[in-house]
C-alpha cells in the first residue's frame, strides 16, 4: 500500500471514529457570556503573588490526546477553563491557545470512557511532560502544591498523570506518599469520568523557562535529603550522545544535540578532579543527594540540568549550550543563587531545531572557566 493510499485510509478511519463517538458522547460546548455552570467550582489562591485556580468538576470527565489537547468537560457538557489546547509556534516550542481552539469542539472525544470512583487530581500538563525530565518537575509536580494550598492530599483517591513510563516519575510520586495503584496514566486511559475531578492552572503559566521560586522551594522541601559528604564535589553531566554518530556524514545528525569532542572534554575534566556522572544510572533520590553535595557542575544544555534546583547556594555551574538554546537553567540558578556561567556555541552544521546542534567546545575555552 503506497503512502497516498495509506493517508486516505487513515483519514476515513479517523472520521468514522469521530462520527461514532460523537453519537456516543456529545461534543462539548463553550459557555456563553453570563452563563454559569453549577457543576464546576473555581477556587482562587495566591502563592508568592502568583495567582492560580483550582478547578473542581462534579461528575465531570477528562479527555486527552496525551499531547496537545486536554479537555476538562463538566457534567453539563461544557469545557472548563482548566482545558489545554497547545499548538507549536516553531519546531519545538508550544503555546496554550484560547479555549475556543480546543480540538474536541470539532472532533468530540473519540475514546471510550473509563469510570473512576471517588476523587481524582489531574496533573496533566501537555505532551512534553510525558518524557521530559524538566517538564515533569516544572509543569507536573508543582500542581500538587497548588492543590494542597486549599485541600488535603490524602483526600484524593486517584492521580491522573501524563505518563508513568520512567522511573523518575514513579520515584517522585512515591516519595510524596502516592502509591502506584493510585495512579492512572494517559498511556492506558485517555478518557475518564469520575465523581469529582480536580485540576489546577499551570504552575509557571505555560512558560517552563520562567519556573517560579515557590515551585523550586517546594521541590527542595519534599525531595532534598542529606547530601553526600566529599564524594561528588565536582561533576560533569555525561549525556554520552557522541556514540550516536555512526557515519562520517555529520549532516545526518545535525538535529541532535551532541558535543563532538565529548571524550576530550571528559579526559580534561577527569584530570581536574571531576566525577563523570550519568544521571539516568542513579535513582532520583541519589541524583538529589549528588547535586546537593556538588560545589561545581559542568554540563551540556539538557533536561538533567533541572537538577540544579537542588544545588546549594554559590555552587559553580558551567553550562555548554547551543547559541539559540533557552535560559531556563540559568533562571533556576538565579533563583537558587548559584554562580552560573554559559559557553554559547554556534553549531558546526545548521540545525532545524534551534535548541540542538553539533557542538565543538575548545578545551582552551573550557580552561578559562575551570581554572
Amino acid at each position: 500500500m503506497n503512502r497516498k493510499v495509506k493517508k486516505k485510509v487513515k483519514y476515513y478511519y479517523k472520521n468514522i471514529l469521530i462520527n461514532f463517538f460523537s453519537k456516543v458522547f456529545n461534543k462539548p460546548k463553550i459557555l456563553k457570556k453570563n452563563q454559569y455552570d453549577k457543576s464546576v467550582i473555581e477556587n482562587h489562591i495566591n502563592i508568592d503573588n502568583n495567582k492560580y485556580t483550582i478547578f473542581q468538576l462534579t461528575n465531570g470527565r477528562v479527555y486527552t490526546d496525551s499531547n496537545d489537547t486536554t479537555a476538562y468537560i463538566s457534567a453539563n457538557n461544557y469545557l472548563s477553563e482548566a482545558s489545554l489546547q497547545y499548538s507549536k509556534f516553531d519546531t519545538i516550542s508550544s503555546k496554550n491557545n484560547k479555549i475556543s481552539k480546543n480540538i474536541t469542539l470539532q472532533t468530540g472525544t473519540p475514546k471510550f470512557q473509563k469510570r473512576i470512583k471517588g476523587k481524582i487530581l489531574s496533573l496533566l500538563s501537555g505532551g512534553a511532560s510525558r518524557d521530559n525530565f524538566t517538564h515533569w518537575f516544572t509543569d507536573v509536580i508543582p500542581r500538587i502544591e497548588i492543590f494542597c494550598k486549599k485541600f488535603k492530599l490524602h483526600s484524593i483517591d486517584k492521580f491522573y498523570v501524563p505518563s508513568l513510563k520512567h522511573q523518575f516519575q514513579k520515584d517522585s510520586l512515591r516519595i510524596l506518599g502516592i502509591k502506584e495503584n493510585q495512579i492512572i496514566s494517559t498511556d492506558t486511559h485517555k478518557h475518564i469520568v469520575a465523581d469529582k475531578i480536580f485540576a489546577t492552572s499551570h504552575p509557571c503559566y505555560h512558560l517552563p523557562m520562567s519556573v517560579k521560586k515557590w515551585s523550586l522551594n517546594y521541590l527542595n522541601k519534599i525531595y532534598l535529603t542529606r547530601p553526600y559528604k566529599d564524594k561528588f564535589k565536582k561533576i560533569f553531566i555525561d549525556r554520552d550522545q557522541h556514540k550516536l554518530i555512526k557515519s562520517k556524514d555529520l549532516n545526518n545528525y545535525r538535529n541532535l544535540r551532541i558535543l563532538l569532542n565529548e571524550k576530550e572534554i571528559k579526559d580534561y575534566l577527569l584530570s581536574k578532579g571531576f566525577t563523570i556522572l550519568k544521571p539516568e544510572k542513579c535513582t532520583f533520590s541519589e541524583q538529589v543527594k549528588i547535586f546537593s553535595s556538588a560545589k561545581q557542575v559542568v554540563g551540556l544544555y539538557g533536561a538533567a540540568m533541572m537538577m540544579l534546583s537542588f544545588c546549594k547556594r554559590n555552587t559553580k555551574v558551567l553550562e555548554i549550550k547551543p547559541i539559540h538554546g533557552g535560559n531556563e537553567f540559568l533562571n533556576i540558578s538565579k533563583i537558587r543563587k548559584l554562580k552560573h556561567k554559559q559557553i554559547s556555541l554556534k553549531p558546526k552544521i545548521k540545525s532545524s531545531i534551534k535548541q540542538n546542534g553539533l557542538l565543538y567546545c575548545p578545551i582552551k575555552v573550557l580552561q578559562k572557566y575551570i581554572d
